[in-house]
């Protein structure tokens, strides 16, 4: 083939290719935040576009789409939007909207085996006297690919309620859209399909450590147990980061990070705050560290250690460090939790080199005769 011939045809092939990917996505509108960042309640570790589908979009017709392409590990997105509801106060009302799904489905790993890929709405609805109550639509989600389908949400709002969070979510691979979002009051007559007060709900964190796996003989690390995400620099690839299989085999549960080069590096778990609002809770584990060196930036709340935030804009961080090699040690990290903030993150860092294990890892409501933990700067 001559080289004109040839430049053409790979010319022609460049531009077919790009013509079949799709446009990226605009950003999402003012007043509408990304959920994205702490994996979603399974604490997956892949991400997500998020934004408007802007090919799809009409005239006064946002269609708010999350697109999630790693087909090697599991991703989560989504998007959120504060509903002030003074007008709704003691009243019953639907929040509804239409969504559309392309190939959602599931990713699966050692870690992540039996994860559903599906995505749904998303609602927080509460009150200062109560606390927020969070749904995901769970048993209505849709998954594969669909046409539009409605969903929606029928609640009773609260008397002293502020505001309802409102949003979209996705898990696993695919893309979703969502359009004509839309609030109403409707009869009590309407059945109620959210309860703002739930007894099933699950409260505090998943401290029980079970390894996803059985280790191999010759394995030395395991993924990190369900719902606890990995987060790092760069580098993290070159790190272990989850289960000391070998102490696992010795019949302790356990986390641990492991790292020959300087990095920083956590496993962090988030769950719902409301149920602590106004409490003094306690955040402790044994801990151990061999060969550690720290970063030379370091700061006053980086080490090797626990560590415990909120997300309260007005809160600070708390951290409870090893160092060195050491044998094992009682951290415990005390926090008064601020009402409003929606979530807690607990977990276990490494800023430097070297390891660090946890164990007997507790989440605990204390006393307030039990001194707070004075706060460090988190960088």
């Amino acid at each position: 083939m001559k080289p004109a011939v040839l430049l053409a045809v790979l010319l022609a092939a460049g531009i077919a290719e790009a013509q079949e990917l799709p446009a990226r996505l605009a950003p999402l509108p003012s007043g509408w935040s990304v959920m994205a960042g702490n994996g979603g309640p399974l604490a997956l570790p892949g991400t997500c576009e998020i934004g408007v589908d802007q090919q799809l979009a009409e005239p006064k017709r946002q269609v708010y789409s999350v697109r999630c392409t790693n087909n090697i590990l599991p991703s989560y997105g989504g998007g959120r939007t504060n509903v002030q509801t003074a007008s709704y106060r003691g009243r019953r009302v639907r929040v509804s909207a239409w969504l559309k799904a392309d190939g959602i489905g599931s990713v699966s790993t050692a870690q992540y085996a039996g994860i559903a890929g599906e995505a749904g709405l998303w609602i927080g609805v509460g009150s200062p006297s109560d606390g927020t109550r969070m749904d995901r639509m769970q048993n209505r989600a849709i998954s594969g690919t669909t046409d539009w389908e409605y969903r929606d949400f029928v609640v009773d709002v609260p008397q002293d309620n502020r505001q309802i969070m409102v949003g979209f979510w996705m898990q696993g691979k695919g893309q979703l859209w969502v359009r004509d979002y839309k609030i109403e009051e409707v009869p009590t007559t309407v059945p109620v399909n959210f309860l703002v007060k739930d007894p099933e709900r699950v409260v505090g964190p998943d401290l029980s450590l079970l390894a996803t796996m059985a280790p191999r003989p010759d394995e030395f690390f395991l993924p990190p147990p369900a719902k606890w995400l990995v987060l790092g620099g760069q580098k993290k690839e070159l790190c272990d980061v989850g289960v000391d299989a070998q102490m696992l085999k010795e019949g302790q549960r356990n986390l641990s990070i492991s790292c020959g080069i300087a990095e920083r590096l956590k496993l962090r778990q988030s769950f719902e705050a409301a149920p602590f609002w106004d409490k003094r809770v306690r955040f402790s584990a044994w801990l151990k560290v061999e060969d550690f060196e720290s970063i030379d930036t370091i700061g006053p709340a980086e080490g090797a250690g626990l560590f415990m935030n909120n997300t309260n804009t007005n809160s600070q961080g708390l951290a409870a460090d090893v160092s060195g090699t050491s044998g094992w040690q009682y951290r415990e990290l005390v926090m008064d939790v601020p009402r409003n903030s929606l979530w807690l993150l607990i977990g276990l860092s490494l800023s430097g080199s070297g390891q660090v294990w946890a164990r007997d890892l507790k989440f605990e409501q204390v006393s307030r005769d039990v001194p707070v933990t004075a706060p460090a700067a988190f960088p």
